[in-house]
Order: structure tokens, then sequence, then C-alpha cells
């Protein structure tokens, strides 16, 4: 029988496999990760709440079930956690302020639930109101593991849950993943229900799914993606089996390089990290990939644009209840609504236009390319508290590799390229035309199997 570490460092893929043969227990598998959260997560603050008691009722629930019936997917049986922006039934969203009495779970909840997965509580987010620890970084915990979805690039990578629901309203996936060397997929607007997610900014908002491989992301997004008839922006659009292209070779793909936005961040980016970009373009090319430079002007506008939506949507979403809001919330939350406040609509229109230029540019792209790359991140994961809440705001209203897919809404997936000589995750991100989200994991998939860096694990 696998030890702890090595069952709660399997995939979701490998461990439906031997769920589905008879020879692996999800009780047995919910216990190992209990065993490990009562371990480690002392020094890792991964989980605001664990729900210990309900996750062996489900475990057990779910292996009677597949000893009787079969599983009902690939999810069956496994072990995930919720960050705290989802409502989960009976424990509403802290970061709803005031919390409500009571709650469901939330769209994206409830379809991971249908699929049988094993809910094993709720994730640290950045900015909950009161003291709560921050999240560490497994990696080196004396540094963050990415915001906001902190707790989830947490758990992932060091083990604490198998798969986890993430939101991204300005990188708040992909943050956490580039952070932690884990998957995050933030797909096209309108993929998942956000029902029942605390918003932030309500047309920046996805949910998506946390990882530690390609495969395992897939498999969560097919489990949790459709319209949802309770929230009106979710798409109609048919659900694929998301792992189906997965396999496929990438020869003759076309990755297209917004040289023009990466020559304009190149002075704040990490050299280990942009070397580490460079030697991933050559491995897609020896892949069979294609690597062509592309403009996309609007991009240079995109991240400010993004933060002057979110801030606006963040105020006016709290404006019945802003001064209890501005009371308790964070100083990171505080701060975006003082700068919605001082923001007006011309702003406003003004982004919303930056926003209607780009897509029309990035629809032009997409019709000579298949996905657009870039890196993951400017620095590797800084220390805990070095950055304050106005720097934190002001780094947000700056040019970035995250904000501008937020804008247009397109699928984006950060995954882990390597490590800097200080032994710090470095990433890099694919983003694909709306709805395309196959082609993204494809493209990842192939690159992940080659470069194995999802075989590393940290020292926790």
């Amino acid at each position: 029988m696998p030890n702890d570490t090595d069952l709660c460092y399997m995939s979701i893929d490998e461990a439906q496999r031997l769920i589905k043969q008879g020879k692996l227990s999800p009780v047995e598998l919910a216990q190992a990760h209990l065993r490990r959260i009562n371990a480690l997560d002392g020094q890792l603050h991964a989980y605001l709440k664990l729900t210990e008691e309900s996750a062996l009722a489900e475990a057990a629930a779910a292996e009677a079930e597949i000893a009787s019936t079969g599983p009902r997917g690939p999810l069956h049986g496994i072990p995930v956690a919720i960050k705290d922006q989802y409502d989960f039934a009976g424990i509403p969203a802290l970061v709803r302020i005031p919390p409500p009495e009571t709650s469901e779970d939330a769209g994206a909840v409830a379809k991971l639930r249908d699929a049988g997965a094993v809910v094993l509580g709720k994730l640290m987010m950045s900015g909950l109101p009161g003291k709560h620890p921050e999240p560490r970084n497994p990696w080196d915990t004396k540094r963050t593991s990415g915001g906001s979805s902190s707790g989830s690039g947490s758990a992932i990578a060091s083990g604490l849950c198998m798969g986890s629901l993430g939101e991204d309203t300005a990188g708040s996936i992909r943050n956490p993943a580039s952070c932690c060397a884990i998957v995050g997929l933030k797909p096209t607007y309108g993929r998942v229900s956000r029902r029942g997610l605390a918003p932030l900014g309500w047309s920046l908002d996805h949910s998506g799914p946390i990882t530690r491989t390609v495969e395992d992301a897939a498999l969560v997004l097919t489990a949790i993606a459709g319209q949802d008839p309770r929230d009106h922006t979710t798409s109609p659009a048919p659900v694929p089996d998301y792992t189906s292209a997965l396999g496929q070779d990438i020869k003759g793909l076309v990755i297209g390089v917004p040289q023009h936005y990466l020559d304009i961040l190149r002075p704040r980016l990490n050299d280990e990290i942009a070397a580490g970009f460079d030697k991933m373009l050559r491995d897609m090319e020896a892949l069979g990939a294609k690597v062509e430079k592309v403009t996309i002007p609007s991009m240079e506008y995109a991240s400010i644009a993004t933060g002057v939506l979110y801030c606006c949507e963040y105020m006016a979403g709290r404006n019945l209840g802003l001064q209890a809001h501005v009371g308790i919330a964070s100083d990171t939350r505080r701060a975006r609504v003082y700068f919605g406040a001082l923001t007006g609509a011309a702003e406003y229109l003004q982004a919303q236009r930056v926003r209607r230029r780009l897509k029309r540019e990035m629809d032009e792209t997409f019709r000579r390319v298949d996905v657009l790359a870039l890196p993951g991140h400017l620095q590797p994961a800084g220390l805990i508290g070095e950055m304050t809440p106005i720097e934190s705001l002001v780094t947000q209203l700056s040019p970035d590799y995250n904000g501008p897919f937020n804008l247009s809404g397109s699928p984006a997936m950060t995954l882990p390229s390597g490590f800097t000589n200080a032994g710090l995750p470095i990433a890099f991100q694919l983003v694909g035309r709306a709805f395309d989200e196959q082609t993204v994991l494809r493209i990842g998939h192939a690159y992940q199997q080659s470069a194995g860096w999802h075989t590393h694990h940290p020292e926790v």
C-alpha cells in the first residue's frame, strides 16, 4: 500500500483508475489527505475550515456506490477543496461582508459534488475580513503562495487536496499556479457557472480549476463546465470531453508570441523567468509547433482597463452595504473600494472601449495562430508581507501577463516551466480563442509530458 505522501501526490487521473479497478479505497484516500492536512497545515495555513466529518461520510458513500454500481465518472471519490469565495451548503463565503446566515452550494460546487467528489473543506484566500494567517508557499514558507486563490495554491502544491475550485478576476487562478509549480486554468468567460460565487468584478470573474497536472484540469473542467439556468452569463455551448485531445501531437500548431507587449514588460521581468520562457518556446518547436511573433497593440492598455473595471464593479457591488464593508474589510479590499469610488463613468466607459478593441485584435490574431504564449508571472513568489495594500493596487493597475485575458474573457492556463536557482517555481501561460480550451489543454499537456516539471514536489 502506498504511503500517505505517495497517495496525496497522485494525480486525479491516476487515482481514479485505481479506484475504478478496486485497488484504491475513497475512504483510505480521504483519510490520507486528512492526516496530511492535520500534520502540515499548521505551518501552511491553506485551509480556512476543514469539513472532516462530512468528508469521511462522503468518501464512505462514494465507496459504497462505486462498489455497487461503479463510478459516476473520474471525480467520484476524489478529495477536493473549495476557495472560500464559493458558497458551500451551510458555509457561506466569509469574503461576503456580512456573510449570509445560510447558503446553498454554488453552481460549480454543486457540479463537483454531483460528479461524486469528496469535499475536504474551504480554503483561505487573500483579503478575508478579520485576522487570518496568510497561506504559505510550500516551496519556501517565508513566501506567498500567490493571490487571491492563495489557499488553493498552497494546498494543491503540498498534497493537501487533489483539485480545487479557484476564481480569477485579474489572475487569481493563474497567480498561485505560477508561484507554486501547479496548473491553473481560467476558462472562457461564461463557460463555468458563477452562481454562489461572491462577486469581485462581475464582468471579469471566472470560475475554474487548480490542479497539479493538465489532465486533472481537463477532468475537473469537464465536470464543472456548462450552462446554469440560474446564471444568465453562462453559455449554452455544448461541453466537450476536455480530455479527448490530450495525447495528440502538436506538430504544425502555431504559437503566437505578442513580442511588442513582452518588450514593454521586459524591464520588470525576472531574468530567470525570461530564460525559462525562451527555453519553453524552443522545447515547443522541438515538439513540432511553430512559433510566430504577433502584435496586439491594445494589450498595452488592457491591465489598467481591467483594474478600472474591477475596482468600479467591486465598489458598485457593495454600494448598499458600503459603510459596513469598509468598516471590517481587509486593507486590500478597502483600497479597491476607494479607487472605485474615485473613478468615474468616463473612465469605466473608456475601459470598455479598450475591451472591445482588445477582443477585436485578438480575434484577428487567432485567425493566424492557435494559441498565444507569455510568461506566467513577472517575478517569483514574493516574501510574506513585503507589499502594502496600496502597492498591491498599483501593481494590479500596471501592465502584466494576466489582466488582459480577464478583459477579453479568453481561456488561459498557467503551468510550470522550471525553477530559479533559489528553487522557486517559474511558469508560462497559454491563451486560446474563446471556448477553445481543448487546444490550450492539448498544447499544455504535450509540453508537460515532455518537460516533466509536474513530477517535482516541495519538501514540506
